[in-house]
């Protein structure tokens, strides 16, 4: 998955973003298992514990990633108008609409794996 600018990013920031989108859309789980796995993987890409902390609230002290995050989140409460907003704020941050359809399949991807 490649989301906000990671059409161009390199690796280790692409994986800086998918580690906080994993923990967006799957820190509410409760599981301390998974939980546990989340942050080490979220550590592993370079994040600080206080970047972890706010991936699991939703948010991220970047623009562009905040904006990933922000879609992702609306994406998987499912409510247009929550979608059509982060859409918006995406786009005046320069989020392309190829990035969005790539942050959508990959948010469908890592909420797919909740459900395994």
């Amino acid at each position: 998955m490649r989301a906000a600018g990671l059409n161009i990013m390199p690796e280790q920031l692409h994986a800086r973003v998918t580690a906080q989108l994993k923990l967006a859309l799957l820190g509410d789980c409760g599981c301390p298992r998974t939980l546990t796995r989340l942050e080490r993987e979220a550590r592993t890409s370079g994040l600080t514990g206080a970047e972890i902390d706010a991936a699991i609230g939703g948010r991220s002290f970047e623009a562009r990633t905040a904006a990933a995050v922000a879609f992702a989140c609306a994406l998987k409460a499912g409510k247009a108008d929550l979608i059509d907003q982060a859409r918006a704020r995406a786009h005046q941050l320069g989020v392309t609409d190829d990035e969005l359809a790539a942050i959508d399949v990959g948010a469908k991807r890592i909420l797919a794996s909740k459900r395994r």
